[in-house]
């Protein structure tokens, strides 16, 4: 703890923070850690001060999630929205290189956020998954046109490759229906496992899918060739293999890369 972490905490929560401040500098100096010079910088602002930050750090935090979950945003605006204001005066954004714009961290704080209904949480996480495949630069390479082409005519052979997803999709389950067409405001409560492709120049695709062909992709896992993923699936292996070509010729499951092994040859 220190100084930063003392003067984030105070703006996230000016109304709790700032009269201890002013009435019990001690508490906070001793909560922080703070030196004594720390203590009389972060006393020295006043408390409109400290109020006017925090409304410009909770904009910013909204301006955030209606980047990455601007639908989910929009149900708790409209059904939740003491929830939603209670996370933007309390929560505070911390600096991380990987995500320089703060959305996917606003948004994970938000889904992890105590009193969010359950259900607005997992049509959350679906949107993003959304985005962050949306904004993964392998998965937009991946999908190139061009970049990729197997015929699904090869896949049964005696000396298939082993398979792996495409890496322009994912696969995730989540406890509530998310690809309801009334969704996110109607979310029936069942498990489903949806299946996310981005595609060149058109809109992401998401696939609801069975536990069977979420068990035969989770097989593709660059170890296993088709018939053994087809083996470990809930399926017919005829039925797995079939499904597989057609899984090839979408450009969802791909031959996996051989791998060179570099050394000194024997003799």
């Amino acid at each position: 703890m220190g100084l930063r972490e003392a003067f984030a905490s105070v703006v996230a929560s000016p109304g709790t923070l700032v009269p201890v401040l002013r009435n019990d500098p001690g508490e906070v100096q001793a909560r922080f850690g703070l030196s004594d010079a720390e203590l009389a910088v972060l006393a020295g602002v006043d408390g409109d001060s400290y109020a006017f930050m925090a409304e410009e750090s909770g904009a910013k935090r909204r301006i955030h999630l209606s980047v990455g979950i601007p639908r989910t945003v929009g149900e708790l605006t409209e059904h939740h929205s003491g929830v939603l204001d209670t996370f933007l005066t309390t929560t505070t954004l911390r600096e991380d290189p990987d995500d320089p714009m703060g959305v996917v961290q606003a948004c994970e704080q938000l889904l992890a956020f105590g009193g969010l209904p359950p259900a607005t949480a997992d049509f959350g996480r679906f949107e993003l998954d959304q985005y962050l495949l949306l904004g993964d630069s392998v998965a937009a390479e991946a999908c190139r046109p061009g970049r990729f082409a197997q015929s699904a005519e090869r896949l049964p052979q005696s000396a298939e490759p082993p398979l792996i997803l495409s890496p322009a999709v994912r696969v995730a389950t989540y406890g509530h229906d998310v690809t309801d067409p009334g969704a996110p405001v109607r979310l029936p409560r069942v498990e489903v496992t949806v299946l996310l492709q981005r595609v060149w120049d058109a809109p992401l695709r998401a696939y609801r899918i069975g536990a069977g062909t979420g068990l035969l992709l989770a097989g593709c896992d660059g170890t296993r060739t088709g018939r053994e993923a087809a083996g470990a699936a809930d399926l017919p292996e005829a039925e797995a293999l079939s499904l597989l070509e057609r899984l090839v010729s979408g450009d969802i499951v791909r031959a996996a890369p051989a791998v060179v092994h570099q050394g000194r040859p024997t003799s």
